[in-house]
Order: C-alpha cells, then sequence, then structure tokens
C-alpha cells in the first residue's frame, strides 16, 4: 500500500536528514508519495530579508511562496529523492511564512493532510525536542491537543550506511500499542526491516512481558 510522508526541510541543501532518511529506510521509494514542507523562519531581522530574495523563475508543483534558499533545498531533495527511483510526480512541495512557530506550523499542517508519518530534520528535531525537556511540558502537550494532529512523528538521526531495523519500544500501555500498529503498517512491505520488541520491567507496576509481546506480535500480525 502506497504511504504519504510529510517530510520537513530547511534553508541547508547540504543536512535534508529527513529526505536522506527517507531513502536510506526504504528499499525503493516507487510506492510512497513525499510531500516537502519548507516553512520560513520568522527570526528577528532575517525573515523579511530572506522573504525578500523571492524565486523568480518557475517553480512547477510548488504551492506557496518559494524563497532562493528555500529553491535551493527544494531541488536538492527532490534530486536526492529521484535518486531513489522515486518519480517527479510523486513529490509534492509545500512552503510559507512561519505563523505560529515552527512546531505548530508543522503539526497544523501534518493534521491537515492524509499522512502516514511526519518526518523530522535535524533542526526540526532540535526544536520540538527542546520544547518536551521544558520544566512546562505542557506547553508541547497544549500544541499538539491544539493542532489537533494524530500523525506520528519520526525523529531522524543523520543517515548511515547499511543501518536499518527497528527497535519497537513497550510498556503495555495503549500508546505503545499504537506504535506497533503503525510499525506494523510502514514495515508491511519492507522485508529487509526487521523489529525487536523491548520491554524494560517496572518494579513498582508490574506488566507480563509475554503478554505484553504477544499482543504486539498479534498487532504486528494483523
Amino acid at each position: 500500500m502506497k504511504k504519504h510522508f510529510l517530510v520537513t526541510i530547511s534553508n541547508d541543501a547540504e543536512i535534508l536528514y529527513g529526505v536522506r532518511f527517507i531513502c536510506s529506510f526504504f528499499e525503493s521509494g516507487a510506492d510512497h508519495q513525499v510531500t516537502l514542507l519548507h516553512i520560513c523562519r520568522r527570526d528577528a531581522g532575517g525573515a523579511s530579508a530572506t522573504l525578500s530574495q523571492m524565486w523568480q523563475g518557475p517553480s512547477e508543483g510548488i504551492k506557496g511562496q518559494l524563497t532562493v534558499q528555500a529553491k535551493k533545498a527544494i531541488d536538492r531533495a527532490k534530486d536526492i529523492l529521484r535518486g531513489h527511483t522515486m518519480a517527479i510526480d510523486q513529490v509534492m512541495t509545500k512552503t510559507c511564512a512561519e505563523r505560529y512557530g515552527k512546531v505548530k506550523d508543522i503539526l497544523t499542517e501534518g493534521s491537515k493532510g492524509a499522512y502516514d508519518a511526519i518526518v523530522l530534520g535535524r533542526r526540526a528535531s532540535y526544536t520540538l525536542q527542546w520544547m518536551f525537556e521544558r520544566a512546562a511540558d505542557e506547553t508541547a502537550q497544549s500544541i499538539i491537543r491544539d493542532t489537533g494532529c494524530t500523525t506520528p512523528l519520526w525523529i531522524c538521526p543523520e543517515p548511515l550506511p547499511g543501518r536499518k531495523n527497528v527497535l519497537l519500544c513497550l510498556d503495555g500501555s495503549e500508546n505503545s500499542y499504537r506504535a506497533a500498529d503503525h510499525v506494523g503498517y510502514i514495515l508491511a512491505d519492507q522485508p529487509q526491516q526487521q523489529i525487536t520488541l523491548f520491554h524494560v520491567q517496572n518494579v513498582k507496576n508490574y506488566n507480563d512481558p509475554a503478554e505484553i509481546f504477544v499482543r504486539a506480535e498479534e498487532i504486528l500480525k494483523g
């Protein structure tokens, strides 16, 4: 079944961790669709200058305003995807100015489209990590709740050649079983990826690991 991924990209055409991860994780991109999302940051003094440097050339298949830096990053991302047997008609691009903050803008877009996952590159991952590590983590929870986004988030490190397989961490909660369902759906046609189930026993709240693993295996097979 064809999967649809929302992949965030920054102005740095040399990084693009999210795009590179997609290409390294799947054997072929032929059965998937990718929407590239670029958000122009609202930094003081930088946003207006960046937005004023608008791309004047053709921008086929791109929805929204386009800056010179964004055009370079988008072109590079498309080159990488084409090198992974993904046809150009499988790639869409959306670019816009920051409105509510980068994380909330990403989650808002993720809640609009029928995406199977939101793939975050290095900078978007750093921003999200910073929010969740704050003492008042209700800020992050509030943003997710306000956007109504239920799409899984993929936080992508720099891809390493030959690295593969998935570690599925389970604590017996319904959220962990939803993660299992997501993993099973994404890897249904990716036999090169192996799944390892992992559970850390909590001495205060005992859960039978065998029962957890059995249910997770049933979900993965389903």
